[in-house]
């Protein structure tokens, strides 16, 4: 659960999901955005997040290991949600 926790909040900039559900999660500019994972060959090594529009950019990752790792150095280092490059 932590780690779900901190995901979230890297990708939307808070940690919790609205009492309505996740499909309710707000952007910035109070408009409902949907998570969102974007696949992104520009990308290089670390997830980069864009917590304005509840999205993650993350790289095309060679296997489930490599992801694992890279994903959770990121979310454990971010805590505010700003991506690293």
């Amino acid at each position: 659960q932590e780690q779900k926790a901190k995901l979230l909040q890297f990708v939307t900039g808070t940690s919790g999901v609205p009492i309505q559900g996740f499909g309710y999660l707000q952007g910035n500019d109070g408009n409902v955005r949907k998570f969102t994972l974007h696949g992104d060959k520009n990308v290089k090594v670390f997830p980069r997040a864009h917590t304005c529009f509840n999205r993650i950019d993350m790289p095309i990752y060679k296997s489930k290991a490599e992801l694992s790792k890279y994903l959770t150095m990121a979310i454990s280092m971010e805590s505010s949600g700003f991506g690293i490059e």
